[in-house]
């Protein structure tokens, strides 16, 4: 009797719990929210294409069949489109996160549409691409500070006394420019593999920070490879993104003999040339003193005058702190030839020289006379 009462009591509790179990309900789950989607369309679109495919299983057709077939296949277009269309609203607008959702969300609701997951695996390997990006931005950001602390380290060691500049201290600081500077060019190759002009763009400042970080370890026999590797790159960097030449119109015979100087210069300025670069650019002055172009060029050749004079003062220092005066005078007696009133580069020299000069005295064997001037 008390087994029996007990069966009854589980059976009403079972029966009145039933309709709370979502495993025992007789109707279809709602699918999940899909931002821009009403539950209700998701909700239809999930039925249509679960009919289309009993439609599809059918041996045959009536006319009406078929066009009930065209239209459920019409609608599940339509929400690929409309799926596909926000996922790129999200991604414009950088939710790249929100995107990969909604897409996710579309594939659950449709998982044999081929557009829905090529959507999604592109906007995958996209969303790869802009962390690759962003990561190598980061990179070349801190290779550029780097360069800075490179320049205080140099000025830190031409200082007088001891204990300046720890061993430990420099080799710490070696080995993360090294390290740096590997980084940098591992990325710019595998930007250049994606030959895209931003990807372009970011190859070429990698490049750029990573030749100034290696430095003086590209003069070393054991390092060509690298140097050559990464002289080849900028090299194919500054081609991609040279600007197209633009159709010119054509130029009386009289002025082809003004024009041919101004393209030359450029082309000079473009491949570092300076010195070619001075000649036509005076060329310029004589025969074409109001030429549109020439002040321009003019402000060119003269900021990269100055970039490279400022190099080759540092240049000359760090060699010079070394003890490498020769390298040094030579580094800046070829500077002097763009910048013959330097005074910064003036001082340098006479100090250099002065230095040899004294040493050379000192090196004279005892005894014997300096020959008369």
């Amino acid at each position: 009797m008390h087994d029996r009462r007990l069966a009854s009591f589980c059976f009403c509790t079972l029966f009145l719990l039933l309709p709370l179990l979502p495993s025992c309900s007789l109707v279809s789950p709602r699918p999940e929210g899909l931002e821009g989607f009403s539950t209700e369309s998701l909700y239809q679109i999930r039925e249509d294409s679960a009919e289309l495919e009993q439609l599809h299983k059918l041996n045959t057709t009536t006319p009406a069949v078929q066009q009930r077939i065209r239209r459920l296949h019409d609608n599940l277009q339509q929400f690929e489109r409309s799926a596909i269309r926000s996922a790129e609203r999200l991604e414009h607008r950088g939710d790249w996160l929100g995107a990969e959702q909604l897409l996710e969300g579309a594939v659950r609701i449709l998982p044999n549409s081929q557009r829905l997951n090529i959507a999604q695996q592109q906007l995958s390997e996209r969303r790869q691409v802009h962390a690759e990006r962003v990561r190598m931005e980061l990179a070349i950001h801190q290779g550029e500070q780097l360069l800075k602390d490179a320049e205080a380290y140099q000025r830190l060691q031409q200082l007088q006394g001891p204990g300046v500049l720890s061993w430990l201290e420099l080799k710490n600081f070696n080995r993360k420019r090294r390290a740096s500077a590997q980084s940098l060019t591992e990325y710019a190759q595998l930007a250049i593999q994606r030959r895209n002009r931003k990807d372009y763009v970011l190859a070429h400042r990698a490049l750029t920070v990573a030749q100034g970080l290696y430095g003086d370890d590209l003069r070393k026999p054991e390092n060509g490879e690298l140097r050559d590797a990464i002289a080849r790159d900028l090299a194919l960097t500054n081609r991609k993104l040279r600007p197209a030449a633009k159709p010119q119109p054509a130029k009386p015979t009289a002025q082809k003999s003004e024009m041919m100087p101004v393209t030359d210069l450029q082309q000079a300025l473009r491949s570092g040339d300076l010195f070619s670069a001075r000649k036509l650019l005076n060329q310029i002055q004589q025969q074409a003193p109001q030429h549109p172009q020439l002040k321009p060029l003019q402000s060119q050749f003269e900021t990269q005058v100055k970039t490279r004079i400022d190099y080759a003062i540092r240049r000359g220092n760090a060699l010079y702190s070394q003890g490498e005066i020769n390298q040094a005078l030579s580094v800046w007696r070829e500077a002097r030839i763009l910048a013959p009133d330097n005074v910064e580069l003036q001082a340098n020299i006479a100090r250099a020289e002065k230095l040899l000069e004294n040493l050379k005295v000192l090196s004279r064997p005892i005894g014997i006379e300096p020959p008369p001037p």
